[in-house]
């Protein structure tokens, strides 16, 4: 019985050095910086985890909005999730984008290679619609 306490502390320390290490616990989101382009009709986006990225319409008489961008992750421990969109139904349309990764801060003890994640979509909205971008 002794046994099992002294290796159930070993494992509860063990998770909280993950835990630690990994960025849990930590905010539960941060959002990206969007920033106006000149030239080109939309906006960049920087974030969290080497996120950029651009949300452009190629003209103003298209429907969709393009969203291209990449994380580069600086170790390959890091888990890309997915994404949500969601638009309210008001005009101007209210747009949040939310993308979910896995930090693993502990790869980068062991692992000294970044690893780039490609993410590509199209989102339906007017020229006047408003953007936020969530990163979990």
């Amino acid at each position: 019985m002794r046994f099992l306490q002294g290796r159930t502390i070993q494992v509860v320390i063990g998770l909280l050095l993950i835990i630690g290490f990994s960025g849990c616990g930590c905010n539960i989101y941060e959002e990206g910086k969007l920033i106006l382009l000149s030239g080109r009709f939309g906006y960049s986006v920087e974030g969290p985890y080497g996120f950029s990225g651009t949300i452009t319409k190629e003209s103003l008489d298209m429907k969709e909005w393009n969203f291209s961008g990449k994380f580069v992750f600086t170790n390959p421990l890091y888990i890309y999730l997915g994404k949500t969109v969601s638009i309210s139904e008001s005009y101007p349309e209210q747009i949040v984008v939310k993308f979910y990764v896995i930090p693993c801060k502990l790869g980068d003890i062991f692992f000294q290679k970044s690893k780039e994640v490609p993410v590509q979509f199209n989102i339906p909205a007017s020229n006047d619609a408003r953007f936020r971008v969530l990163f979990y």
